[in-house]
């Protein structure tokens, strides 16, 4: 069955705080049948096609695009990246390992699914188990506990001996990501959204032992992915990101998952693009505001302020989701090739790390790919083909 995402997502209103987002980011834990995206990259000056691993490449050798598509096969990437111009386009995939328990965690059975194809893969990886392969689920504290105090390293050295032995050491790895929501196991937001978890001390130093754990594996040469959500989507009071950042010693990269829906209708595209840039919600509004950065303020934590704390702490920047809301999904575009310019713009532009499509229907608008997916988004996929394809 296809891995759940989100089946709700709260509006965030402009004077409470409710940590709502797309049903987009629910990268939970995989079920058979579920999962995959890979990155198409059209050649720029920055940013560059082509497949292989990034492993102590440079951002340009890094940077590319993909797609998710919920299904944990290369099928769908592949389809798509004929229609993008050639096979060579697409870099990456993602995939989510399946939450059900630590034995899931440590020994993935997505791992023979992706073997042979020639995609560098980006892996959610849960920080604790769900009982059920979804990451959407309330947090079980004597795991999270057990994680915080190093009590469960063997099992993240094991899933690392794990990838390793398949294949895949060179992988980018995304753990706790989207952490600053509600749903997450791993949340620091309640489910309230009126403020911090009771556990939200416990995500830096389990965030740390993971990492260190799995680097201790021969072979591994893994690339962590630190990965909040921009708070236009979701945020709680005194949920500010850098006190959640683990340091540079366990960071690669740094992202923000980016949808198009800011929680109240707007007057324009324009209006959403610069919302998503600013990191506040329809009203102009979060409930947290970033530290300033070399002296540049911002409204809360949108693209802009992602493009200058990756250049703060010299670390890839990465956009591991991305997609289309639809207009009833927190007031998302829709159709919306203006978001798919724009974002096209600003990943060229500013990530020097994977930058994946969010493919997958459940909440979401797919691209109108032939013969691969039939949504209702034609101008968002022509306008996704002209920044994107390899033929331009």
């Amino acid at each position: 069955m296809q891995r759940p995402r989100k089946s709700t997502r709260i509006p965030i209103p402009a004077i409470v705080v409710i940590a709502g987002v797309a049903i987009f980011t629910a990268a939970c834990g995989a079920s058979p049948g579920s999962g995959s995206n890979g990155s198409a990259a059209r050649a720029t000056t920055s940013w560059s096609a082509g497949s292989g691993s990034s492993a102590g490449a440079s951002p340009a050798d890094a940077a590319g695009l993909g797609f998710y598509d919920g299904k944990s096969s290369p099928d769908g990437i592949e389809t798509a990246a004929n229609w993008l111009g050639s096979a060579s386009s697409v870099k990456y995939a993602q995939d989510f390992i399946d939450a059900s328990d630590w034995s899931h965690i440590s020994n993935p059975w997505q791992l023979p699914n992706w073997k042979g194809t020639p995609y560098q893969m980006v892996w959610g990886v849960p920080m604790l188990p769900c009982g059920s392969p979804s990451t959407q689920c309330s947090t079980n504290v004597s795991d999270y506990d057990k994680v915080a105090n190093g009590d469960a390293n063997g099992y993240f050295k094991t899933l690392a001996q794990n990838l390793v032995s398949a294949g895949y050491g060179s992988s980018y790895v995304r753990i706790g990501w989207e952490f600053n929501a509600s749903w997450m196991g791993w949340s620091v937001c309640n489910q309230q959204g009126s403020g911090l978890t009771s556990w939200a001390s416990d995500f830096v130093p389990a965030f740390r032992n993971i990492v260190t754990s799995m680097r201790s594996v021969s072979g591994a040469n893994f690339k962590f992915i630190w990965n909040p959500l921009e708070t236009s989507n979701a945020s709680c009071p005194d949920g500010n990101l850098e006190k959640f950042y683990p340091g540079d010693k366990y960071v690669d990269a740094v992202a923000l998952d980016t949808y198009d829906g800011v929680g109240q209708a707007i007057s324009s595209d324009a209006q959403r693009w610069g919302d998503l840039m600013n990191g506040v919600n329809g009203g102009n509004w979060t409930s947290v505001v970033p530290a300033a950065i070399n002296g540049q303020k911002f409204k809360g934590y949108g693209l802009s302020w992602l493009a200058a704390f990756g250049k703060e702490h010299n670390k890839l920047v990465s956009i591991p989701e991305w997609g289309l809301d639809t207009p009833s999904q927190e007031a998302g575009g829709g159709d919306d090739a203006y978001f798919i310019t724009q974002m096209g713009k600003w990943i060229k532009a500013n990530a020097t790390g994977p930058a994946i499509f969010w493919n997958f229907a459940e909440g979401n608008m797919p691209l109108d790919i032939p013969n691969y997916t039939s949504g209702s988004t034609p101008n968002a996929t022509a306008a996704f083909k002209d920044e994107f394809g390899t033929d331009n």
